[in-house]
């Protein structure tokens, strides 16, 4: 029995005991209020803090509980079985950080589960901010009559400093400029939003410079923005949202509308459940304009931007790419802190184990610059790959009149219906009538990834058998599915990649209206074709290599000195918690952050790194301290 089997025996039998038809949940839900049960608990974990006493706290817990922590023990993000908490506090010189007023919040999000726990919201305070966080609670077989009650999960976050809160709601600017000029002429609206970006051509530093954007790029300036800190943002297109126009025409988000809003500005309630690409790029640019964002269009940073630990700033040169009647020309910033942005995948990743590139005579592109099957309509197309662009771009082929489209599965490739996976995944978070966005965020962010890895195994069991028909019917052409125990969630947070959500393609090649080519590697391009390990060879006037991209480090090490780039820890993957390393975090090096991820991801962490930043400006968290920058990092 595998550790992974263990864990969910044991959840099992947790989840089990508490489970809507035992006698401990009815007994549960009748002898005592829920609200009666956290308010306890809380005033047991309130004395633990008060007294710094981390034996008792520890006891207040589950054998399979976690206490999830954003920036209250530590300027870091921390994943903390039961048994890791006092050796970690102690390893690390660390006591119980001084949270006081632990108290319930929103009475009206206080549930019993159908899992049986009693799920909580709760609210907190330290002399310097106000945090936000999640209980949930368990019935655990007794060591005493009052302390059967335990936390299944602790969640603390940081939400605001005080005193330097969220200029929105009852903060939000008035709109009337109280600036006057030399000649005591009042600027209006647009001439202030001009003279913002153009500032920084005329000697101005920005505090943030942000390269990328994208939704990781845009949802930080906003973040920023809404706390006075001022940032301005580099983009390498020519429009904002560019990134999203590039691509292949059929592009929709893979995700839902109620997991993909922008921070502040969600989507009106007339957008559709999958959002089209360049649909998606015109909301970036309005975004961007309703937020009151800097951004520099045509720009990018030159490489080799350095760090100065003796004035904590950077020393960058950003290049714009000019216009016409305007000449390109470099702009020196020294900003005190740069954020890169610029997305988790790099440039597009080519085989290297390919020969004779040059003897085809026929069209060669990767999926990144691939834009449209029109033009082939009755020719011949190999997609070379088999995750989700390789399948969308293989479907647009064929939905445009291919004569022949050939998809080639080199391993193997994880599968899961949109239908059942996507509506599986999001119920009771991110769906049509559900939660309030900042209460799905909440919930969700508040689970350390190795626990929601042994939740989603449960899950994913149900998935698969939603989706046996799909998965039998792709094997039985030959298409190999991956099956990966955790689903499609755990294997972008761990690898980046490797899926396919099935939008219907899965059916063209079941029915072999896509052809399939499995387990062979692509030897040699040939004038008119590809040739493969076995010797067969298959002829195409279009190739369309869907074969992923380089490493962020990539893009890493091309914008900043290699002295910097070294002092970096890992990115993406796990740390030894099974928190995501080196994005939204600190990166190992001061003065510089990685901001990467999808958009539930740049709207929950671009607050946190936010929050990171106006800390480090207040100097109540020391710049230097590198975190767990450098934990061992695993990619399964």
């Amino acid at each position: 029995m595998t550790q992974l089997d263990q864990t969910l025996a044991t959840v099992d039998q947790v989840l089990q005991a508490g489970s809507p038809t035992s006698d401990n949940h009815r007994a549960l839900s009748s002898s005592d209020s829920l609200q009666s049960l956290v308010t306890r608990w809380l005033q047991r974990a309130q004395a633990c803090f008060d007294e710094k006493d981390v034996d008792q706290f520890v006891d207040l817990f589950s054998e399979e509980g976690y206490w999830r922590d954003i920036l209250t023990i530590e300027l870091d993000f921390n994943s903390l079985a039961k048994s890791s908490i006092k050796p970690y506090l102690n390893q690390h010189t660390l006591s119980l950080p001084a949270l006081k007023n632990i108290q319930l919040d929103r009475l009206d999000q206080l549930k019993l589960t159908e899992d049986g726990l009693i799920q909580a919201f709760i609210k907190f305070e330290t002399e310097v901010y106000r945090g936000t966080g999640l209980l949930k609670l368990i019935d655990t077989p007794p060591t005493s009559p009052s302390t059967s009650i335990k936390a299944f999960l602790f969640f603390t976050q940081v939400w605001e400093v005080k005193g330097h809160e969220e200029r929105r709601g009852f903060r939000r600017p008035l709109g009337v400029s109280e600036q006057v000029s030399a000649e005591k002429r009042p600027l209006n609206w647009l001439e202030e939003r001009v003279r913002s970006s153009e500032r920084y051509k005329d000697g101005v530093d920005p505090t943030v410079l942000i390269i990328g954007g994208g939704q990781n790029g845009l949802s930080l300036a906003a973040r920023l923005k809404v706390l006075g800190i001022d940032s301005l943002v580099v983009e390498k297109s020519e429009r904002l949202g560019d990134c999203w126009r590039r691509r292949y025409d059929s592009l929709c988000l893979h995700d839902p509308v109620w997991a993909d809003h922008l921070a502040y500005m969600p989507y009106p309630p007339t957008w559709p459940v999958y959002t089209p690409k360049d649909k998606l790029a015109n909301w970036f640019e309005h975004y961007a304009e309703s937020m009151e964002l800097d951004v520099w269009l045509q720009a990018t940073l030159v490489p080799g931007a350095e760090y100065d630990p003796e004035s904590e700033c950077w020393t960058t040169d950003v290049r714009l790419f000019g216009t016409e009647g305007t000449p390109a020309r470099s702009i020196r910033l020294r900003p005190r802190y740069l954020v890169l942005a610029t997305g988790l995948n790099a440039a597009p990743q080519w085989p290297t184990n390919i020969s004779h590139l040059d003897s085809y005579a026929g069209t060669v592109v990767h999926s990144s610059q691939f834009k449209s099957a029109k033009e082939w309509r009755g020719k011949c197309a190999v997609v070379v790959g088999a995750c989700n662009s390789a399948h969308d771009i293989a479907a647009e082929l064929y939905n445009n009149g291919a004569a022949e489209v050939t998809m080639v599965q080199r391993s193997k490739t994880f599968v899961m219906s949109s239908q059942h996976g996507i509506s599986t995944l999001m119920k009771g978070l991110y769906e049509e009538g559900g939660l309030a966005t900042e209460d799905a965020d909440l919930i969700f962010t508040s689970l350390p990834i190795n626990l929601l890895e042994i939740i989603h195994t449960k899950i994913q069991e149900n998935i698969n058998k939603l989706d046996h028909e799909l998965s039998q019917s792709l094997e039985n052409v030959g298409f190999k599915v991956d099956p990966y125990p955790s689903g499609m969630l755990i294997k972008y947070f761990r690898r980046g990649g490797g899926y396919y959500i099935d939008v219907g393609c899965s059916q063209l090649i079941a029915s072999r209206k896509i052809h399939l080519k499995q387990g062979h590697e692509v030897t040699r391009l040939t004038e008119h074709g590809l040739r493969f390990d076995d010797g067969e060879e298959i002829q195409a006037d279009i190739i369309v290599f869907a074969t992923g991209y380089q490493s962020i480090r990539t893009s890493i090490h091309q914008l900043i000195s290699e002295t910097v780039a070294q002092r970096l820890g890992p990115v993406w993957g796990k740390d030894s918690q099974g928190e995501i390393p080196g994005t939204w975090r600190l990166s190992g090096q001061p003065g510089l952050w990685l901001m990467c991820g999808n958009f539930f991801q740049a709207r929950c962490y671009s607050k946190h790194l936010a929050t990171q930043i106006l800390l480090q400006e207040l100097k109540i968290h020391d710049k230097n301290w590198p975190g767990r920058a450098h934990s061992k990092v695993c990619m399964d």
